[in-house]
């Protein structure tokens, strides 16, 4: 473990950090809260030692500011030779997570070290955990695409970013044709195979490291792809139904072709979308008129107020 050792006493500094190195520990001795606060911001401390007497901020104050510079969690231990009820607790009030008094005993230090690094690992593997299940969560389980809960975040950040670059979204939203028919005569096992199917080879398409699929309910996805102009979105949607129609899945309920199609509607933020939802919604009327089309085809939305 890195250890920051904050003490405005030279010889309790070179005590203390000679322990730490003596249990097998790196010892950062500091003098002060400017260096102290130095140290952190550089993001490579586990633990901290915290004198309270200390000239210009003492240790009190110090964890706070600590505290509020850095949200992430990490062990303060405070030293100090008042071992009264009251330091304790403002101690505890500001921040500290145990209390030492000096002089220190090199096996308690070490002890508590031990203790200090128990609870940093386990913070480590729950913190991994909740990452993990924050991922799994944005995961559509059928599909393993994303689900509408990470499409939002990835629409969000796209249209924040593209916003700010003053760039073009472009947003697909794709809907198989005819779906009810093939899940009412093959059977709903069936019907979830022909979805990952389909979202399999809609991910395959994806050549950019910014695009993003999500299955936005039932037999729809949608298709996010930032920094893209109205012609890039115009060839994926006929990458994405050649690349459909080569794999053939057979959908003989189909009065477009004897296996699966979709029908995909295309908006973009330079249509006077002025915020996420309304880009899904043209996206949507797109998809209707494609529909209305025949099928098996793409249709960009139309700004019908811009045209007169």
């Amino acid at each position: 473990m890195n250890i920051l050792v904050v003490d405005d006493n030279k010889f309790i500094r070179q005590v203390v950090s000679a322990m730490i190195v003596d249990s097998g520990h790196v010892a950062i001795p500091v003098d002060g809260h400017l260096p102290a606060l130095a140290e952190l911001s550089k993001g490579t401390l586990d633990l901290v030692l915290m004198d309270i007497e200390m000239p210009e901020v003492n240790g009190f104050e110090l964890t706070k500011m600590m505290r509020k510079s850095q949200p992430e969690w990490f062990p303060i231990i405070f030293l100090s030779s008042n071992d009264s009820e009251d330091y304790l607790t403002r101690g505890i009030d500001a921040g500290g997570d145990d209390y030492l008094t000096k002089p220190v005993k090199q096996v308690i230090l070490s002890a508590k070290i031990r203790a200090m690094e128990r609870i940093v690992q386990m913070k480590g593997a729950l913190d991994r955990a909740n990452k993990q299940l924050e991922i799994l969560s944005s995961i559509d389980p059928l599909t393993q695409v994303l689900n509408r809960r990470g499409l939002e975040d990835v629409l969000a950040n796209a249209w924040q970013e593209n916003t700010r670059q003053e760039a073009e979204l472009s947003l697909l939203m794709l809907d198989i044709d005819f779906f009810k028919l093939y899940n009412d005569n093959y059977g709903h096992p069936q019907g979830d195979k022909c979805l990952t199917q389909v979202a399999s080879v809609l991910n395959k398409t994806l050549n950019r490291a910014t695009e993003s699929l999500a299955r936005y309910g039932g037999e729809e996805f949608i298709i996010v792809m930032p920094f893209t102009p109205i012609d890039g979105a115009r060839f994926k949607a006929k990458e994405l139904n050649l690349a459909l129609q080569t794999i053939k899945i057979k959908h003989e309920y189909s009065s477009v072709l004897p296996y699966v199609t979709m029908s995909i509607g295309i908006a973009t933020t330079t249509h006077g979308a002025s915020n996420i939802s309304e880009l899904i919604k043209q996206a949507d009327i797109a998809l209707y008129q494609a529909k209305k089309k025949g099928r098996n085809c793409s249709q960009v939305f139309q700004n019908k107020q811009a045209e007169q």
